[in-house]
C-alpha cells in the first residue's frame, strides 16, 4: 500500500490539478471549433499553424497593416525558418499574404488572407457563443468573474514572460 504523506492528501482532496481544469474548458470550445470550421470546409490544422493565424488575426494596429515577419517570430517563439515554413503551407491555402512593409522594402509582413479573414471571424463569433453557453450554466456573475481572473492571469504570465525575454536580452548586450 503506497505510503500517505501530506502533501499527496492535500491534493487528493482539491480534486484535479490547473492542467486538468484548463483542459476540460479549452477542449470544449476547441471541439465546437473544429466541428465549425470543418462544416465550412476549413481543413484541421495543425496546433502550430492555429497559433500563427491567431497572433496575425489579433495585430493591434488592424488587419490590414499585418505583421512583421521578425515580429511573428518573436511572439511565437519558433526558429524563423520554420515560422517561414508554415507560413508558407498557410499562404498556399490562401490563409494568409505576404507583402513588403511599406516603411521598409526589404521587411516583410502578414496579414490575413482572403480565407484567413473567413477564419478569424468563425473562431471569434463560435468562441464567443461558447463563452455565452457557458454563462448560461455558470451565471453571468460568474462567468464575468471567471473571465475577470483570466484576463489577469493571460496579462501576469505574459508580463513574465515579457521580463524574462527582455531581462535574457538585456543580459546578453
Amino acid at each position: 500500500m503506497p505510503k500517505t504523506t501530506r502533501s499527496n492528501s492535500s491534493a487528493a482532496s482539491l480534486g484535479r490539478d490547473l492542467r486538468a481544469l484548463l483542459h476540460v474548458p479549452q477542449h470544449d470550445l476547441q471541439a465546437q471549433l473544429a466541428s465549425r470550421l470543418e462544416r465550412l470546409g476549413f481543413p484541421s490544422l495543425r496546433p502550430a499553424l492555429v497559433q500563427l493565424l491567431s497572433v496575425i488575426g489579433s495585430g493591434a494596429a488592424g488587419a490590414d497593416v499585418g505583421v512583421r515577419l521578425s515580429d511573428l517570430v518573436s511572439e511565437v517563439s519558433l526558429p524563423k525558418q520554420t515560422v517561414g515554413d508554415l507560413l508558407d503551407e498557410l499562404e498556399e491555402m490562401r490563409m494568409v499574404e505576404r507583402f513588403p512593409d511599406p516603411d521598409h522594402g526589404v521587411i516583410k509582413r502578414v496579414r490575413l488572407g482572403p480565407k484567413g479573414k473567413v477564419w478569424a471571424s468563425e473562431v471569434k463569433r463560435v468562441s464567443a457563443a461558447t463563452e455565452a453557453k457557458w454563462a448560461i450554466r455558470l451565471g453571468s456573475k460568474k462567468m464575468r468573474s471567471l473571465r475577470a481572473l483570466l484576463e489577469e492571469l493571460a496579462a501576469t504570465v505574459e508580463d513574465r514572460g515579457t521580463s524574462r525575454t527582455n531581462g535574457s536580452r538585456q543580459h546578453k548586450r
